[in-house]
């Protein structure tokens, strides 16, 4: 599966960013419930919306590191039997969630869209 390669080699390269990206995400989600807490209602959706949307792509980026960074490599000829058959489940379970995380960067970047269009409007 060359998707797995793919994500496995993007979240190598990210895997320095991993601490930076954490702490902002945290930053950002406390911002966004601070504001949904005790920000005035009028003024506080100019912050609190992008605040909402850098979180959710810290928070895809968070979860791209710590599952993608290390995937099974492929069946190799030399493997046989049971090894070969926990190989195969292996990677076929991570290509399961690949398929997961592409949908959740689908719907984080629709969310986005939408969430951006209503403060630039």
């Amino acid at each position: 599966m060359a998707l797995l390669c793919r994500l496995q080699g993007f979240a190598r390269r990210l895997r320095p960013a991993l601490p930076v990206l954490s702490a902002l995400a945290a930053l950002l989600f406390v911002v966004a419930a601070y504001l949904a807490v005790f920000g005035d209602p009028q003024r506080s959706d100019v912050v609190l919306l992008p605040a909402i949307v850098g979180f959710l792509w810290c928070f895809c980026a968070v979860v791209l590191i710590g599952t993608f960074a290390s995937v099974p490599p492929p069946v190799t000829a030399q493997m046989t039997g049971w090894a070969r058959f926990k190989r195969r489940l292996a990677r076929g379970w991570y290509g399961v969630l690949a398929l997961a995380f592409l949908g959740l960067t689908v719907a984080t970047l629709l969310l986005s869209n939408r969430l951006l269009g209503e403060v630039l409007a």
